[in-house]
Formats: structure tokens, C-alpha cells, sequence
């Protein structure tokens, strides 16, 4: 394998067939990126860590870092294990310099803050020269959600077929397709025409065994699809993808749902994956330092696709979000 210590500008179409490491870096932010190149096709870029707290994501491209060597590579792989580097070291979902959230920042701003910097680092010297991507997340230390894959619907009609084709890879996980919300990696992929998907896994502070099975599978078909490498891939289970579209953009904004409604203890009422009903209550807020007991109660009906675990909550968190799923 070839390495360099850092590379600012690669062009990985001028590489030459094998595995390469390269850190790309500029202004103070960086990442180091693994290339697998075996001659012209397809390009696909995937990336773990664009929350420094979501771990499944870096776990299993690190590990294909160390174990994949592919025959008959048709095209481009390049993963990034970890993006936001200065998130991940501290443990925590926003890069602890300027609490920038990376999945906000793009396509970022060549001077600007940090996160912006690495924003747009991420987007000229990789997006720019991919045709495919996907962004692994999942629900970090805070949260815990029913693992889905999803894509932002885009007008060309090719390019979401590919978004659709690429989400059904990940068969294990149900699909959640919606439109357009500025800031995302995704938001950058789809200015650019590159069809461009994220999965989201359970998260709660650590990596499901299931989950990574179930990522790894999932990448491992998209391969096949794309013709980046011959055959038919992992077989899927049996059975259609459980498939949501929404035209409603707040539907999943994850952010924005139940918000807790004073800083306080939060215990929730209800368990991820549960159907309840509008008006069912999904938890309490007590508040430190007083004898206020807050009950929030679903804002509609539907299925807990994420739901808060850490207890400790700060007015305006979100607590809970309910899909028609």
C-alpha cells in the first residue's frame, strides 16, 4: 500500500491501480482517506464520523482498510473512516473548536471556521470527483433510533432511480426519502448531480454487532449495483424495503421533534421501534431545582424512530421523533 502524509490536492483518476492512503489537509483540518483504485468506472466515496460520536461508520472502514483487497475492481473506492477527526477525539457529536455541526456546514467556506474549513475541504478535493456517495451515521451517544437508510429526492430522474437502487442495497433497513434541507453532506452531493444516499444506524453510545452485518452487507451489494465489481453480491432478505416518501422536509429533520420543554432529567415513556398514538404520552421532564414535571405528549401518531438516552437535557433538545412507519 502507498502512503503519503498529507495530499491537498490527489487526483485519484491519475492513481495507479491499488490501495492508497492519502490525508488530504488544508488550513488546519484533515482526514485521511483510503483508495482503492483498479482503473476506470465508477467512483464511490463513503465516509464515517461526520459526527464525531457515531461509531459503526469508522468501525467497519477501518476495518476494510485493513482486510479488503479486491480482484477485478472496476472504478474507485474511497473510504474515510473518520471526517471530523476534532469531533471524534472528543467524543462528542460537533467539533469541540467552534461547535460547528459538520452536517450543517456545507459546502462549507474555504477561510472560514473550522467546521466550515473541513466542510469545504471534504467537498472540492472528494465529493468533486466522485459519481457516487454515502455517509454512514447513526444516532451517536445521545440517542438511539430504528436503523434506516434515506437520500434527498432530487429532480433528475436518473439520478434518484440510482438514489432508490442505492438505498435498496441496504436491505435490512427501511428507506426514508425526502426533500431538499440545506447544510447536509448530502445537500453538497446533490448541488453537484451525484446521487448520493446516508444510513443511519442505532447508535446509543455504541456499535450493534447487527448493524455493522448489516453495513457491511449493504456496501457490499452497492459494489455489485454499480458494477464496481462483477456478480450479484450478499443475497437480500426476502421481502420488500419498507420505503417512506415524504414531501414534508420536517418530517425528518431529527432536531426539531419534541422538544424537551426546560432543562431537566428526562425518562422517556416509550421504547424505539413502539407505535402510539397522537397524544400518548412519550416521557417527563423534571426540572433541577424546582417541583415542575414536565409530560410530553406525541405530536402525531406513528412508530419511535428515534428517542432520546441521555437523561440529562438542556430546553429545546429533542426527545423524540415519530414516523408514519
Amino acid at each position: 500500500m502507498e502512503s503519503t502524509v498529507a495530499a491537498f490536492k490527489c487526483s485519484l483518476r491519475a492513481l495507479p491501480p491499488g490501495l492508497h492512503r492519502r490525508r488530504f489537509a488544508a488550513r488546519g483540518v484533515g482526514f485521511d482517506a483510503w483508495i482503492w483504485r483498479g482503473g476506470d468506472g465508477p467512483v464511490l466515496l463513503v465516509n464515517g464520523a461526520t459526527h464525531g460520536d457515531e461509531y459503526e461508520g469508522p468501525a467497519l472502514l477501518r476495518a476494510w482498510a485493513e482486510t479488503w483487497r479486491p480482484e477485478n475492481l472496476r472504478g474507485t473506492v474511497v473510504a474515510v473512516p473518520v471526517l471530523n477527526e476534532g469531533a471524534f477525539f472528543a467524543g462528542q457529536r460537533c467539533h469541540p473548536a467552534d461547535g460547528g455541526n459538520l452536517a450543517r456546514a456545507f459546502p462549507g467556506r474555504a477561510r472560514g471556521a473550522v467546521t466550515a474549513r473541513l466542510a469545504h475541504l471534504f467537498d472540492t478535493q472528494l465529493l468533486a470527483q466522485c459519481t457516487h456517495y454515502i455517509d454512514l451515521h447513526s444516532a451517536g451517544a445521545a440517542y438511539e433510533l430504528l436503523p434506516w437508510t434515506g437520500y434527498i429526492v432530487h429532480p433528475d430522474a436518473a439520478v434518484d432511480r440510482t438514489q432508490r437502487a442505492l438505498a435498496a442495497a441496504f436491505a435490512e433497513f427501511w428507506c426514508w426519502a425526502g426533500p431538499f434541507l440545506p447544510g447536509r453532506t448530502l445537500s453538497a452531493a446533490h448541488a453537484r448531480g451525484l446521487p448520493a444516499i446516508y444510513v443511519e444506524c442505532r447508535g446509543a453510545g455504541g456499535i450493534a454487532p447487527t448493524d455493522l452485518e448489516n453495513l457491511d452487507r449493504g456496501l457490499r451489494r452497492v459494489l455489485h449495483r454499480l458494477r464496481l465489481l462483477p456478480g450479484a453480491g450478499p443475497r437480500a432478505p426476502r421481502g420488500q424495503q419498507h420505503f417512506r416518501l415524504t414531501r414534508d422536509a420536517d418530517e425528518a429533520h431529527l432536531q426539531i421533534h419534541h422538544p424537551a420543554p426546560a432543562d431537566g432529567l428526562f425518562t422517556p415513556a416509550v421504547t424505539v421501534g413502539a407505535r402510539i398514538r397522537r397524544g400518548q404520552w412519550v416521557g417527563q421532564v423534571a426540572e433541577l431545582g424546582t417541583d415542575a414535571v414536565h409530560r410530553v405528549r406525541a405530536e402525531r401518531g406513528g412508530r419511535v424512530v428515534m428517542l432520546r438516552r441521555q437523561r440529562s437535557v438542556r430546553r429545546g433538545d429533542a426527545l423524540c421523533t415519530l414516523a408514519p412507519v
